[in-house]
């Protein structure tokens, strides 16, 4: 069990409230103010569950039990919240979680079309007209931001009816992009696309977007092409345990660890066998490894008495959903992979 009391601000009121878990090992389950926001069995996905209904300005209790039985894993899961959990506060109008995504098309050293989508959410009782407003930065070596963005999309006016949701897209030509490439012949060069909402003038919300523009081309005789240059896979398979550090994510620990692949020769991880912590996939972008991100061990049929295979059923859509959506920009991932 885990309980945590949290003071909500009178400035807070009108505002969405949501939990966000990077991963809780396992079968989860939130309480706010003793009343059940929800959950989510598998312990190495992340979730959001949103608390609006249930919490209130000023003390608040969150309570999380998590239990992780015996035999269900071939490896040691370790228990209990161990990534990061955060407390989000949006404003009624503001993009929804894990929704926006930027596709690279028609890559080359002399240009690069961007696509991008973008979610909205109307958690008001008016409807609302939007303008949604995208600047692109170009990250440095330390993937810090710059003050002035490199380009912009054309921006969009939308209208989101009240209680609803709206998607809409929108394109971008870049000029000579800084291309990502494994660290073996190219440079991991990363952007970020930081897209601004509006509503009679006044700012509501605000969501970065880091990604990357590079070309993967999968060729029998040739093997793997990266940015037309023909890229030697040298990989290891990594479980998501730093080793006598257990299963707690530590960013340090973990850069330190591919460092040491670095040294080794390796441009390749697969994250055997499940999604890792968010921010280590961060690190695999900025540090130019290629990556197969992973989402089950089995399916229907177990390898071991209590494993997912008791819920494969039931929630290996969901599971995929969630998997696919918060990864699917980083530009080190160039394979998925369901077992």
């Amino acid at each position: 069990w885990y309980r945590r009391k949290i003071d909500l601000s009178p400035k807070d009121k009108g505002k969405n409230i949501y939990i966000d878990i990077d991963g809780a090992m396992s079968y989860a389950i939130v309480w706010c103010n003793g009343r059940l926001a929800g959950g989510w069995p598998y312990g190495y996905n992340s979730f959001r569950l949103d608390l609006t209904p249930y919490i209130k300005t000023g003390e608040n209790q969150i309570a999380i039990r998590l239990d992780n039985p015996n035999y269900s894993s071939r490896w040691y899961p370790g228990a209990g919240l161990y990534r990061d959990v955060w407390l989000v506060k949006e404003n009624p109008v503001h993009i929804a979680h894990w929704c926006t995504f930027i596709h690279t098309t028609n890559v080359s050293a002399k240009a690069a079309t961007l696509q991008l989508s973008v979610k909205l959410e109307n958690k008001s009782d008016k409807d609302k007209t939007i303008k949604a407003v995208t600047k692109v930065y170009a990250l440095n070596d330390r993937s810090k931001m710059p003050e002035q963005s490199e380009s912009a999309f054309p921006g969009k006016s939308i209208l989101v009816k009240a209680g609803r949701d709206t998607a809409f897209s929108d394109s971008l030509v870049i000029s000579h992009p800084n291309l990502w490439g494994s660290y073996l012949s190219q440079k991991p060069n990363l952007y970020i696309a930081v897209t601004s909402l509006y509503v009679k003038g006044r700012k509501v919300d605000e969501y970065a977007t880091r990604f990357g523009i590079r070309k993967v081309v999968f060729d029998p005789e040739k093997g793997v092409i990266v940015n037309g240059v023909p890229v030697r896979i040298q990989g290891v398979n990594m479980h998501s345990d730093l080793g006598a550090l257990g299963m707690a994510f530590n960013k340090s620990a973990a850069l330190r660890q591919l460092k040491i692949l670095k040294e080794m020769g390796c441009n390749a991880i697969r994250l055997a066998h499940n999604p890792p912590d968010p921010e280590l996939l961060n690190l695999t972008d900025s540090m130019g490894f290629m990556v197969i991100d992973e989402i089950f061990d089995c399916w229907e049929k177990g390898k071991n008495p209590l494993d997912f295979h008791l819920i494969f059923h039931d929630w290996h859509e969901a599971d995929l959903r969630a998997m696919i959506r918060r990864d699917r920009n980083h530009p080190s991932i160039i394979e998925w992979s369901f077992g």
